[in-house]
């Protein structure tokens, strides 16, 4: 770290400040969201967003961050919003009532299908970031990776 920012410089900031400079902040604030979401077809008086908003903001902070690694792969915002490079979209998508939301972590995009009612969608979003944790099958290719390693090289 001395090779990007005198040591000297370092010993102005708190352990804490350099966390969140570094990895950003542990809080996932909604209200940072809001400030840089663009919604796609859907606009945001729509019940599906109020719901959304609503959901996210009875979430425990350990439940936003495993929704933020499932939109965007990451567990944290930038400490300043400035730095936050790409936009947050929620995107109302064409599939069965009451199905599970999907993400695109590369594009920051949440797609939400129609929902028959709030705690619907809360449970569908808690099932979705506690069970579907793999970024383009990362996690199934390891897994994958690790079990056919134990085999000769004569399986393959």
């Amino acid at each position: 770290m001395s090779w990007i920012v005198p040591v000297p410089l370092l010993s102005l900031l708190t352990a804490r400040q350099l966390e969140q400079m570094v990895c950003g902040m542990p809080e996932i604030c909604c209200d940072v969201l809001k400030k840089v979401v663009r919604y796609r077809e859907v606009d945001e008086q729509h019940a599906l967003v109020q719901w959304f908003w609503q959901t996210l903001e009875e979430f425990s902070n350990e439940e936003r961050v495993l929704f933020m690694r499932f939109v965007s792969g990451r567990s944290r915002l930038p400490a300043n919003t400035a730095d936050i490079s790409q936009r947050f979209q929620i995107m109302k998508v064409d599939r069965p009532y009451d199905s599970l939301p999907t993400s695109q972590t590369c594009f920051f995009q949440l797609r939400l299908p129609p929902y028959s009612s709030q705690a619907v969608m809360a449970e569908r979003l808690r099932y979705a970031i506690n069970n579907c944790r793999s970024i383009d099958m990362d996690n199934y290719m390891l897994s994958r990776n690790v079990d056919n390693a134990e085999g000769s090289d004569t399986d393959y």
